[in-house]
């Protein structure tokens, strides 16, 4: 499959080395294509991936089996006469862009709206997917095999897509700030930058696998021993608020998604 991205931003990079990384397992991109309007951008990641800058929008839908539509979401009407002159089937990540927007600046066109996150490019993303209603039982398979090479795919209703994104999403930023603050305390008690950056970050991937075993309830209790480190530190973190910190950031995401 030959598959083409009309913008060349950030989630657009993660997906594009995602499959690169993927380069020769069964449904991987044969080719992959990209336009940005600043084409200079796209050259970069054409050349970091192995793929092709094109000039402009219409090249790349002319010359892909499927576009990855990674505009910014202001964009959308810009670039829509470009990929409904094409045709070509269209996956779009733009957040808090509904299939029915979609539908009316992309009449015609067979749509498939997907929120990635950044894992993506490591090959660990999640990926929660809407199907337009007129892509096929076939076109579904051939998605779902593509974006199943960057990691979790789940099907969900539209309704919930902002709500998911909210939380996987984002959460990798959440995640980088608290290691962001646990390195500056790790350096600031005579750790180098290095060392404690690569205990954060080993923590955190055990974390996530464990996470996958076991309820975080369950998890929380068995790393807080009684009376020990842990359990002090949960305390200040219960006293600061941290439940509602959180669900505050989880709330603001989604006021502005939906905005």
């Amino acid at each position: 499959m030959r598959v083409g991205f009309v913008g060349a931003g950030n989630m657009a990079g993660g997906l594009a080395r995602g499959w690169a990384a993927a380069g020769g397992e069964p449904h991987a991109p044969e080719t992959m294509l990209f336009a940005d309007a600043d084409p200079a951008k796209a050259k970069a990641l054409a050349d970091e991936v192995g793929g092709e800058a094109m000039e402009g929008n219409v090249s790349v839908a002319d010359g892909s089996d499927l576009v990855v539509l990674a505009v910014k979401p202001n964009v959308l009407d810009e670039v829509a006469p470009d990929l409904v002159q094409a045709g070509t089937p269209v996956v779009s990540i733009l957040a808090g862009t509904t299939l029915k927007t979609l539908h009316e600046a992309l009449p015609g066109i067979d749509l498939v709206r997907v929120m990635p996150n950044l894992g993506a490019q490591l090959r660990q993303a999640v990926l929660c997917v809407v199907y337009g209603e007129k892509v096929g039982s076939g076109e579904r398979q051939r998605v779902a095999e593509l974006l199943g090479l960057l990691g979790d795919v789940i099907e969900l209703d539209e309704s919930l897509i902002d709500a998911a994104t909210a939380i996987m999403g984002c959460s990798p930023g959440y995640l980088a700030l608290m290691a962001e603050v646990l390195v500056e305390a790790g350096v600031r008690e005579g750790l180098t930058e290095d060392q404690a950056l690569r205990m954060v970050s080993r923590s955190m991937t055990a974390t996530g696998g464990l996470l996958e075993l076991h309820d975080p309830g369950a998890l929380k209790r068995a790393v807080a021993s009684p009376g020990g480190m842990t359990e002090a530190g949960l305390d200040a973190l219960e006293e600061r608020k941290i439940h509602e910190t959180l669900n505050a950031a989880v709330d603001a995401s989604l006021e502005r998604v939906r905005e």
